[in-house]
């Protein structure tokens, strides 16, 4: 599998969050590292390859959070999540989204949300996820959509601890590592803990 990456410079999440080609989530002002790794059409890609992919990155347990902005969204997530015996929790609930936090402890169980995760990109829902359960909140945040601003509950990641959280846009194009632990400080070191399937060329955003 022959992927890029590349350390992503600040500007591209560091203004209000967007539902416009922007970033729809807010980063403390404590965050190290932002990298992306990609092109990455997750569909395509064999389970057992996406779950080395993820294991070369975090440790178990790992925190799926799901944002659902509808509710038939939110019963069909809801009943994939309990048919496959994920453990979940309602992390925030207002009148337009419910974010539901999933609980990976192993692969078999990383294996059973694989489905789900894909069925949500399919319908323009990204996802969240991180070995450290205190990296996400809900919090009031102004939005930016173009001709008028907005506020909204919004993803909050926070770095006030050891912190590493993963993004995967709507879009599929990648993943994106949000840190501020050491392992990410060089492309190289990141590039070393990647499964050997995977051959990375390090890139410069602009």
């Amino acid at each position: 599998m022959d992927l890029t990456i590349g350390f992503l410079p600040k500007k591209y999440f560091s203004k209000s969050p967007s539902s416009h080609g922007g970033y729809p989530f807010f980063v403390s002002e404590r965050l190290l590292y932002s990298l992306n790794i990609g092109e990455m059409y997750y569909p395509e890609i064999p389970d057992k390859q996406l779950i080395a992919f993820t294991e070369s990155l975090a440790p178990y347990p790992l925190y799926y959070l799901f944002e659902l902005n509808d509710e038939d969204d939110y019963k069909t997530v809801q009943q994939m999540l309990v048919e496959n015996d994920i453990i979940f929790e309602t992390l925030y609930t207002s009148p337009k989204s419910t974010f539901l936090l999933t609980t990976i402890h192993d692969s078999e169980e990383l294996a059973h949300l694989i489905p789900t995760l894909i069925w949500q990109h399919n319908y323009n829902m990204s996802t969240f996820w991180s070995p450290h359960k205190h990296a996400f909140t809900i919090e009031k945040k102004t939005w930016n959509y173009g001709k008028y601003v907005e506020l909204n509950d919004t993803v909050c990641i926070n770095f006030n601890q050891p912190t590493t959280v993963f993004w995967l846009g709507h879009d599929f194009h990648g993943t994106d590592i949000y840190s501020n632990e050491g392992k990410f400080t060089k492309l190289g070191d990141v590039q070393q803990l990647l499964p050997t399937f995977i051959k990375t060329e390090i890139i410069e955003f602009e």
